[in-house]
């Protein structure tokens, strides 16, 4: 069933009332998603937008996240701290996050308040009231989260300055935060015409799960959204960079032990490979019994502790590989040593209980994962705003499934082995 909101294409999901979920197709522009389910008298209500840090100008870094905050701080018909209240009133929950490819907000409040939840996010979504006075303020709270959560970590702040570095002239040269000097020069007037370009019906996703009533759910979307016009999104363009070779930064900082980071550049989150990816990463780095541990934290006694993640993005992202050791001397033989791990798996592949171990791992997070109703709700409509595809978590079972040794030795040597990255060795100041 399909009908037009907001100038954009709805698709009606999930329609039985039943204590499971079920998933159905979404709009491409702009949709609702609904899971229906009755454990508990609770609903959450999102709106995603497809916009974050790498939707940013040059020079303009930060907005996506200093917009999420100013988003609370009044409409036009609610007042500055209304929005907080009117929630909390009613035993309601809220919060909102900014990554760097997309924006999300949420209320988790009786089901009978899906309306007033409702009620909130259309308003805010094109009513939002940018009061200059509260702005500059709200700014300032902003630049101290920058000095805190980065500027006064050791890890982040070595993490950032390798990152910039490495995707310099990319949307993944700096963080979500934005740089100190961006958000000195931000004005209200900029945040406004950020808002305005891409907080739109067709540019984001409703989503509602929970002990709710499908089609008067449906119906409130119609009436609290239906008279929204599409607006035209206008995207900076994505530049990319390819590494060529290693490079090494070398990142004093006030620290009494090193770190080292290593990014390696990897496909956009939908590609196929991914699942082989992280595989890989687990038997090589990030299990008890993983390569690395057992021979340079267990045998060796060279490392404090190691690990590896993707960073995953509709946009092609990276892997980051850290080990945490005792003195800068030791990290360039940290670094062979690992390196050494890595070329015995490409080269000679892995086990067959290593293989199967991380397949039964696997699995079990995301089976576990779809149990929890609210968790499902966000792995399907993220990859849906991501990449209009809800159902890839399907496609993931199924190649994690039939993942093979071969698999794990093809990405290590077309993603890893052949050593385009960049290195940053965090080390003390002193």
């Amino acid at each position: 069933m399909e009908f037009n909101v907001g100038g954009g294409r709805f698709e009606e999901v999930a329609l039985d009332r039943v204590c499971s979920p079920r998933a159905d197709a979404l709009g491409h522009r702009s949709a609702h998603r609904l899971i229906s389910y009755c454990t508990v008298p609770l609903v959450k209500v999102q709106v995603w937008y497809k916009v974050g840090s790498i939707d940013e100008e040059e020079g303009r870094t930060g907005s996506a996240h200093l917009l999420e905050h100013e988003m609370f701080n009044g409409t036009e018909a609610l007042g500055k701290g209304e929005i907080d209240e009117l929630i909390t009133s009613v035993g309601g929950q809220l919060n909102a996050g900014t990554y760097y490819d997309y924006t999300v907000y949420y209320e988790i409040v009786p089901s009978a308040k899906l309306e007033l939840a409702l009620a909130i996010e259309a308003d805010r979504m094109r009513n939002l009231k940018i009061d200059p006075v509260d702005f500059y303020r709200e700014l300032e709270v902003v630049k101290q989260e920058r000095r805190q959560r980065i500027e006064n970590n050791y890890i982040q702040s070595g993490w950032e300055e390798l990152q910039s570095a490495a995707f310099a002239g990319t949307p993944l040269g700096h963080f979500v935060i934005g740089w100190m000097e961006d958000l000195n020069n931000m004005t209200h007037d900029y945040i406004r015409s950020f808002y305005e370009m891409f907080y739109a019906p067709n540019n984001a996703i409703v989503a509602i799960s929970g002990d709710v009533d499908p089609q008067e759910a449906i119906a409130l979307v119609e009436k609290y959204f239906g008279d929204y016009e599409p607006m035209e999104i206008k995207r900076p363009i994505y530049a990319e960079t390819k590494f060529e070779g290693e490079k090494i930064l070398r990142l004093p900082r006030i620290t009494r032990y090193t770190l080292m980071l290593q990014l390696y550049q990897i496909p956009r989150g939908d590609h196929e490979d991914l699942p082989a990816i992280e595989a890989l990463l687990d038997i090589w780095l990030n299990s008890e019994s993983s390569r690395v541990v057992n021979e340079l934290y267990y045998k060796r006694g060279m490392i404090l502790g190691c690990g590896g993640f993707v960073n995953t993005l509709r946009i092609p992202g990276y892997a980051l590989v850290y080990a945490f050791g005792y003195k800068e001397d030791d990290l360039d033989q940290i670094k062979a040593a690992m390196d050494e791990e890595l070329r015995k798996i490409a080269e000679e592949g892995v086990s067959e209980e290593e293989l199967e171990k991380v397949k039964k791992a696997r699995l079990k997070e995301i089976i576990f994962g779809l149990k929890d109703i609210r968790e499902f709700s966000d792995v399907i409509v993220l990859s849906a705003l991501r990449y209009d595809d809800p159902y890839l978590y399907k496609k993931q079972i199924e190649t994690i499934s039939k993942l093979t040794s071969e698999d794990i030795q093809r990405v290590a040597k077309q993603y890893f082995l052949s050593m385009d990255r960049y290195v940053g060795y965090i080390v003390p100041k002193n």
